[in-house]
């Protein structure tokens, strides 16, 4: 049978709507959620070229280490702690280069202003969408007590190496079923996940639901741009219509990757039946209404964004500060 025989109306193939409207909200029905990047961290935890090694996913030392530098403007940090504070702050330029050549595949991320490094520690946080665990890793280092949720197998069982708070869990049921999870977290990172679904508004609904007064939230989400563009839209019809087996489709994404150690980017857009790209204003919104204040793109600054980087605080009571925007 084809997608188009298994598979709901696709907005963007069969109406030419790429960018969100809530307007649309209630139109579209849920896929298999769990099928959709679960083969990419299969392919991770099997260290496929393309697919480990990898700014977008990799949970190694020295990665981590950039995901802390992205966040926090704090070089090293776990390198600092593991070797203790004689590690010599100044290192050779060739040093220097050998510990950081082909860490910057997939690109960096350009956060400003940067989070206090010790924001995290003693939160509870929700990493809602953990993928291979990268982000879960990077706040655990940081002081976090951290709780992991995901609907991919091979996703779960990737970050429970290094947490033990992980479980299945489908995002659309917080609101209805998981009253445990609702106003219970300091800190909740949503990332590259309310885009990839049938009503990214009430994915964000549900979200926003998890963080107490007083917390922070974090989402990436894809912006206008990028994701919109002809090359992405023929590209994705050409992988969700034209070809049918898993193979056929990972060869596709080596075939438009620009280098083959960049595979998951690629795979990671073509994927996903639904791929929404949502207006900087209209995510404000969300967080306007879920009574969140101090609203700031983080990426505001960077020249060719592909995704909006938000972080908003809950109304509630007092907590540490995030960074001033």
């Amino acid at each position: 049978m084809s997608d188009t025989e298994t598979q709901p109306i696709n907005p963007h193939f069969d109406q030419d709507r790429i960018v969100w409207d809530d307007a649309y909200s209630g139109q579209y029905q849920p896929v298999a959620y769990s099928d959709q990047f679960d083969g990419q961290w299969k392919l991770f935890l099997e260290k496929k070229i393309g697919f480990h090694h990898h700014t977008g996913v990799e949970t190694s030392d020295p990665w981590i280490d950039d995901r802390i530098f992205e966040l926090t403007g704090v070089e090293d940090f776990l390198k600092r702690k593991k070797r203790g504070p004689l590690y010599p702050l100044r290192r050779s330029l060739q040093a220097m280069f050998a510990s950081k050549q082909n860490r910057d595949i997939g690109g960096r991320l350009y956060l400003e202003p940067k989070f206090p490094i010790d924001f995290f520690r003693g939160k509870r946080c929700l990493d809602l969408g953990c993928g291979a665990g990268r982000w879960t890793r990077t706040l655990i280092e940081l002081g976090a007590t951290v709780k992991s949720a995901d609907v991919s197998k091979h996703a779960i069982e990737s970050t429970r190496r290094f947490n033990d708070d992980v479980e299945s869990l489908n995002l659309f049921d917080i609101i209805e079923k998981r009253p445990d999870l609702h106003n219970a977290f300091d800190f909740v990172l949503c990332w590259g996940v309310v885009m990839c679904t049938h009503d990214p508004k009430l994915a964000f609904d549900n979200v926003a639901r998890t963080v107490k007064h007083g917390g922070h939230l974090y989402t990436m989400t894809y912006a206008p741009t990028y994701h919109n563009s002809e090359f992405v839209r023929d590209a994705r019809k050409h992988y969700h219509r034209q070809l049918t087996t898993p193979q056929q489709r990972l060869d596709y994404a080596y075939e438009i990757a620009d280098q083959p150690e960049n595979a998951i980017n690629c795979l990671d857009m073509l994927n996903t039946f639904y791929n929404w790209t949502v207006p900087e204003e209209v995510i404000h919104n969300w967080y306007q209404n879920h009574g969140f204040e101090n609203i700031i793109t983080l990426n505001a600054a960077e020249e060719h964004k592909c995704a909006y980087h938000v972080l908003g605080e809950k109304r509630g009571d007092q907590s540490p500060k995030a960074p001033d925007n």
